[in-house]
């Protein structure tokens, strides 16, 4: 295999065969954060308060984060993936740590600076993740549940005391520098404030490497648990319906914890985040299975193999756009979804035509070089 012909179905950094479905998947999940974030800078709120135009709320829209939190998903399976020789034979456990280590110190570093040119980026926090990781990547499956549940609680608990101290008259401003001048404030940036803070998103990252670890059985059971997570999301649906009816979400404790918008932190929007991700992964890694020669689906497969070069292109191609050149305003949620899908149609055949030709993308080729 010369390097002008690269397979969709590549290997990874370990020389294993690529997962079809893994690929897929983020490529979709990257697909909807491009849309969320294309419609986050171009959403005029003086031109729709409609029904599509509160579903796409980048705040308070049931699709908010929910995109990507399923990209976090799929890190935390990848990541496992990669972890995979080491848990398994207890060899290079301190290579795997460093490696971990050091794609999470780039991640962040670089991250820290794209925020200034998009604020919010996922980058900065996926750097936190994988630094984390590598502390707890070696323990068994049970302890790492055990902090996927601390996170989710935590995220919790702290969002609840927040609003019981706002609502006793407190400020707590403290809890959300503006900008990073001290250590103080990158803790509170990289755990509890702005877009995806440790607590509550370190637990999607968890619950993928569960799953990576197990897809041997997620392969077998994937109704089962597709069923389980409808379920999940569906009494915290009725369980919120019913104490709104009942008035007692009026709690401000209360209504945190039930709450499903993203920037409460709630445990209800933990858990349906979550099985929402789960559901995504598992639907679209049967249809990738089942129809992995179609053109589409070779395509997305190849595209997911650069979604760093692609993540980092949608934010070139709007500042292009929209920053420099004024080509695009903000006229509504049309213009967002129609520019997002312009985007994603050149970007997915540029994507594959670059990993059929080149294999890695750019910036995968940069972050495998100082990230091993």
């Amino acid at each position: 295999m010369n390097d002008f012909n690269h397979p969709a179905a590549g290997t990874t950094s370990l020389g294993t065969s690529r997962l079809i479905g893994l690929d897929v998947t983020r490529a979709i999940a990257l697909i909807g954060v491009v849309v969320m974030n294309y419609h986050g800078g171009l959403n005029d709120p003086s031109i729709g308060h409609d029904f599509w135009h509160r579903v796409f709320n980048v705040y308070s829209g049931v699709l908010s984060t929910r995109f990507a939190a399923t990209f976090v998903f799929v890190a935390g399976i990848g990541t496992a993936l990669l972890s995979r020789k080491a848990y398994e034979d207890q060899q290079d456990v301190a290579k795997l740590r460093i490696r971990l280590i050091r794609r999470g110190a780039l991640l962040l570093f670089g991250g820290y600076f794209l925020n200034h040119a998009w604020p919010g980026t996922i980058l900065f926090y996926y750097g936190a993740y994988f630094i984390l990781s590598a502390l707890f990547i070696m323990w068994k499956s049970r302890s790492i549940i055990l902090v996927a549940i601390t996170t989710a609680i935590t995220a919790t608990v702290v969002s609840s005391w927040e609003a019981n101290r706002l609502h006793l008259g407190y400020s707590t401003k403290w809890m959300h520098p503006r900008n990073i001048h001290s250590i103080k404030d990158l803790l509170l940036r990289i755990f509890i404030d702005y877009t995806h803070p440790v607590f509550p998103w370190l637990t999607f990252f968890c619950i993928g490497i569960i799953f990576g670890r197990n897809l041997e059985v997620v392969r077998k059971k994937w109704r089962q648990i597709s069923v389980v997570s409808c379920v999940v999301i569906f009494l915290c649906y009725v369980i919120t319906s019913i104490l709104d009816h009942q008035d007692v979400r009026s709690s401000s404790v209360i209504h945190v914890v039930t709450s499903m918008q993203p920037f409460t932190r709630g445990l209800f929007y933990t858990l349906t985040s979550a099985a929402i991700a789960v559901i995504a992964f598992l639907v679209i890694s049967q249809v990738a299975e089942k129809y992995q020669e179609s053109a589409l689906i070779v395509h997305l497969q190849r595209s997911g193999q650069v979604t760093l070069s692609l993540y980092l292109l949608h934010v070139l191609v709007y500042y292009a756009l929209v920053k420099w050149s004024h080509l695009i305003t903000a006229t509504g949620l049309d213009t967002a979804l129609i520019f997002a899908g312009v985007f994603w149609l050149f970007a997915i055949m540029i994507a594959s035509w670059w990993q059929h030709h080149f294999g890695r993308g750019p910036a995968e080729r940069l972050y495998r070089a100082i990230g091993g």
